[in-house]
């Protein structure tokens, strides 16, 4: 699963509008003063924005992480791996260095 910076933009929409009403009341009822209200406000936005930008790291980064997960899972000891992992496989190795694969994969 993978956040985009549009699911993070609409999630941080409703942050804004909950946290904008909510401060609303609050300067409306005497509970926050305008200053306060303005401080909580660019405070929230700081946050948004800094939230965008790690999304935007690990979206760049998500491409090379992905690489090296299926170089390793290509190698035929990883391969091999996987086969002896299923119940109803047996791995019989034909080769001199087909048996030195398969003892290799066992470690």
């Amino acid at each position: 699963m993978s956040i985009t910076k549009d699911e993070v933009a609409a999630f941080m929409r409703h942050v804004y509008t909950a946290v904008g009403a909510g401060t609303v009341v609050a300067v409306a009822f005497g509970f926050m003063s305008q200053e306060d209200a303005d401080k909580a406000i660019d405070l929230l936005k700081q946050a948004g924005e800094g939230v965008g930008i790690v999304v935007g790291a690990i979206a760049a980064l998500l491409p090379i992480i992905n690489a090296l997960r299926a170089s390793r899972s290509a190698s035929p000891t990883a391969q091999i791996r996987k086969v002896e992992s299923l119940p109803d496989v047996t791995v019989v190795a034909t080769t001199p260095k087909g048996d030195e694969m398969v003892e290799k994969a066992k470690k």
